[in-house]
């Protein structure tokens, strides 16, 4: 939806014949494209059928963040939370029970997604005690939100010296030996973002439903990146959550996706699904995003890029 407009003027042409791009249907279509637009606006219903929330939830406190030589000696996937970490899990599960009550009523569903780790699948559980099974709409695993890979069994002086050689290489395209590099993770979870996606417009969360995704804190903050369309920089001033506590993306209100909906329509463009969320202030605070940052401008901190 940042695109600029395509220029109207003819291209050069023999002279007595006429260019076919300067066909009105096919300048529509060129313009629409050059904003990102699909040929079928989204309607009321479209935007109703999406989910209300989508949460993102870093995993609780593990025995790795407690100590990293664990990792020397255990898979990271095999990580478990610690005994505080049970504890925040179930504290975050009733802090977002009473956010989805307060703002969507007794009759609120929430689908959970979580990375197969270990201890994304214990916050879960621990998340999960917190609701009735009226509100519970389902859990499935999804590989692509697990952490980034950073080899496998971690040496910790060979961890540190690869951290001091990722600073001075840069920090988002640094590649691990063995595992990932800040790229690769994006690559992955803009594969999970475009069918998320495909499944939101199919109307598989309508009714009142919110997703709540179970994940890791670099893996949260890509996730926002692709998302929002933050910029490597942007993203470089995000900072991971404190563990087990919710960042909260709420979709836009009805008068507003009006409005905006039909001011796009003037320009002949559409409306984009990741366009009509927006990132709660509270949220912002909790990765450390600008204050003075807001859904509307454009500038080096991070935030949502709008049309």
């Amino acid at each position: 939806t940042n695109g600029s407009s395509l220029a109207s003027t003819p291209a050069s042409s023999p002279a007595g014949t006429a260019s076919p791009l300067l066909n009105p249907q096919h300048q529509q279509q060129l313009q629409q494209l050059a904003y990102g637009g699909s040929y079928k606006a989204m309607t009321l219903e479209d935007f109703r059928a999406l989910p209300d929330k989508i949460i993102l939830v870093r995993h609780a406190e593990s025995q790795g963040n407690v100590d990293a030589r664990i990792y020397s000696t255990t898979p990271d996937y095999e990580v478990p939370l610690s005994a505080r970490g049970w504890e925040q899990a179930v504290a975050c599960g009733e802090d977002i029970r009473l956010l989805m009550q307060a703002e969507h009523g007794p009759s609120y569903k929430l689908f959970f997604m979580t990375s197969p780790y270990c201890r994304t699948r214990q916050t879960f559980v621990g998340l999960r005690q917190a609701f009735p099974d009226r509100n519970f709409a389902g859990v499935q695993e999804e590989v692509q939100l697990r952490e980034q890979d950073f080899g496998n069994f971690q040496n910790p002086d060979k961890i540190k010296a690869d951290l001091a050689e990722r600073n001075r290489f840069g920090r988002f395209y640094y590649r691990f030996p063995g595992g990932e590099s800040g790229s690769d993770v994006y690559n992955r979870v803009s594969i999970f973002e475009d069918h998320l996606i495909r499944d939101m417009k199919a109307g598989r969360f309508s009714q009142s439903t919110s997703l709540c995704l179970v994940t890791h804190g670099l893996t949260m903050r890509v996730f926002l990146m692709r998302w929002f369309n933050w910029t490597v920089e942007s993203f470089l001033q995000v900072y991971n959550p404190p563990n087990a506590k919710a960042i909260v993306v709420d979709k836009m209100g009805e008068a507003e996706f009006i409005a905006k909906t039909s001011k796009l329509r003037e320009r002949r463009q559409t409306l984009q699904v990741k366009n009509a969320y927006r990132l709660r202030k509270d949220s912002m605070a909790r990765l450390k995003i600008s204050p003075t940052a807001t859904v509307e401008n454009v500038d080096i901190v991070a935030h949502t890029y709008m049309p």
